[in-house]
């Protein structure tokens, strides 16, 4: 055996001895084992990458984003949407990275009424704006009405949401 050959035995000896105990961590619950890294809440995370793969572009006009404090200089806001029929009509949740984080603006029909929500990526209400077909958009004054709409629409994007 050449002097070639016994230093890098030796060397690949020491590097398994090195590793081996780094990796059998990475498998068990030890300090130096790779946590999953949440950027958002594990839900937000899904529905984040959910929209990112299946969503379309699209631009949303200005005016009740603007009410929620979302602005592009008076110009229409881009975004990625998802949207899907339910039993009591059509749902749709639209990304928005305008202001370079993520936030979700959930929305739905009401008869002639459009119901908007913004949300962070925890699922916490931000704002509420109702936007009828014929008219001007307005921040919704009835909390309870808004949260309880909120819920009902985040738990219909919930039920739907692949790896759940």
């Amino acid at each position: 055996m050449s002097v070639f050959e016994t230093s890098r035995r030796s060397l690949l000896s020491a590097a398994v001895i090195l590793v081996a105990p780094l990796a059998a961590g990475a498998c068990s619950g030890s300090p130096f084992a790779r946590q999953p890294r949440h950027t958002l809440s594990p839900r937000g995370d899904r529905l984040v990458r959910w929209i990112q793969v299946d969503g379309k572009d699209n631009m949303m006009a200005p005016e009740a984003l603007a009410l929620m404090g979302i602005t592009n200089e008076g110009r229409d806001i881009p975004v990625r949407q998802v949207g899907e029929d339910g039993a009591d009509g059509r749902y749709v949740v639209s990304l928005v990275n305008i202001r370079k984080i993520h936030e979700f603006v959930f929305h739905r029909r009401q008869g002639d009424v459009l119901i908007l929500h913004l949300g962070d990526t925890k699922f916490a209400r931000l704002a509420s704006v109702r936007y009828p077909r014929n008219g001007k958009p307005s921040q919704v004054s009835d909390s309870a009405f808004a949260e309880r709409d909120f819920q009902q629409q985040i738990g219909f994007w919930f039920s739907r949401m692949p790896g759940r």
